[in-house]
């Protein structure tokens, strides 16, 4: 007979703006998945827009909130209906980006709301306040590209390198150094803290991004074995970009832990450690998140050489690769639409930062290792409809990629 307990399992509240979307749902998943500590646990709460995806967020076990952000008012409202107070807020939304004006409005909104939560979190009437802990999310394409692999030019991007963000990340990039700049204005008493949290591209389940990779390797393949090219004897794929570009991905469920470890370190860990002499020599807890920014990428990159290898043993080129070709050699029935967004962006990211302060590390294969679950994996979920699949491919053929 199992014993009981006299106290409850006191839970952490966590909403996620956004967590519908490939990120979103991949750390809702990772903070319920997460181990309780002092008997707390986290409970998820997932803001959507439309009512239809709230049942997928159920079965989850994800809370869903149904609300648009542009309403802020009403959707305040919904949100506080189900707690008036928020210790993690995890933003993670993706707006269209056809048209600047209003993706640039949507961050603003998104700002707003976080405020308006975050004084009502600090004002409860009941218990002492509760001052929101924000990661907000942008990405490490704010930084530029770097030198290829094998350059002596070649420097990693860490924290504290410039910015100099791909046009389809400018807004998103501009709405997130706003949000610290907000929160670190706060005189007296903090509503709330912001980190901010720059992923490399993400890939796993419906592949993100490099779901095009796939669909790539995939159309080469098929252009190949038509009636046209039927008398070639070796099958290659080809690619534009150089093969010594890097491709610094992380898989979707590792770059979540990570989001964890942020909330678990500011919410459970003493704010400092001390030498024999009690001063302190490093910052921890809160204070070592709050105002920060945290790159988050694996263990090592990889090149374009090897995803192009893993590709190419995939789909049955069995001529291997070719890199650095012309445009003019790639099949004409091939849509090379934000292609090079995807292979021919090099960069290497230093996420060092993350690792030495939480312990957190990847543990997921990399792209290159574990192909073949990868590619399968993308297509079930695209056999199945995946509404994330269905977005990338309309960014994707947006001018905006060009």
């Amino acid at each position: 007979m199992g014993s009981t307990s006299a106290s409850s399992p006191e839970p952490v509240r966590v909403l996620v703006i956004g967590a519908n979307g490939y990120l979103g749902s991949a750390i809702s998943r990772a903070f319920l998945r997460a181990a309780m500590l002092r008997s707390f646990y986290f409970q998820v709460y997932g803001l959507v827009r439309r009512a239809s995806t709230a049942r997928a967020l159920a079965i989850e076990e994800v809370i869903p909130i149904v609300g648009s952000i542009s309403d802020t008012r009403s959707v305040s409202q919904a949100i506080l209906s189900h707690s008036r107070t928020w210790d993690v807020i995890v933003n993670c939304t993706e707006p269209s980006k056809s048209n600047p004006v209003a993706e640039a409005q949507h961050w603003d909104e998104v700002l707003v709301l976080v405020q308006g939560l975050a004084e009502a979190s600090a004002s409860a009437p009941r218990g002492k306040p509760v001052y929101p802990l924000v990661l907000w999310s942008s990405g490490c394409k704010d930084y530029g590209t770097t030198k290829l692999h094998g350059d002596p030019r070649l420097k990693e991007h860490s924290e504290t390198s410039p910015l100099n963000p791909h046009k389809v990340v400018r807004c998103r990039m501009e709405g997130a150094l706003r949000a610290l700049a907000v929160a670190g204005k706060n005189e007296g008493r903090v509503a709330f803290d912001v980190a901010v949290v720059r992923a490399t591209p993400v890939f796993g389940y419906s592949g993100s991004y490099y779901g095009v990779g796939f669909e790539y390797a995939a159309a080469f393949a098929a252009a190949l074995a038509s009636e046209k090219n039927k008398g070639a004897t070796a099958k290659v794929l080809k690619f534009t970009a150089d093969a010594d570009t890097i491709l610094h991905g992380i898989h979707v469920d590792d770059c979540a832990d990570g989001y964890v470890a942020l909330a678990r370190m500011a919410l459970f860990e003493d704010n400092d450690v001390g030498d024999v002499s009690g001063n302190c020599t490093q910052k921890r807890g809160r204070a070592a998140i709050a105002g920060q920014v945290f790159n988050i990428s694996g263990r090592r990159y990889v090149t374009l050489q090897e995803v192009g290898a893993a590709l190419a043993a995939e789909y049955g080129f069995t001529g291997d690769t070719q890199f650095g070709v012309s445009a003019d050699n790639i099949p004409e029935t091939i849509d090379v639409q934000g292609l090079d967004l995807v292979f021919g962006y090099s960069q290497w990211v230093n996420s060092e930062k993350i690792r030495a302060l939480t312990g957190w590390s990847d543990k997921r294969p990399l792209i290159s290792e574990n192909m073949h679950a990868y590619r399968l994996a993308y297509e079930a979920a695209r056999d199945l409809g995946c509404e994330n699949i269905e977005r990338i491919r309309e960014r994707m053929m947006g001018d905006e990629w060009n």
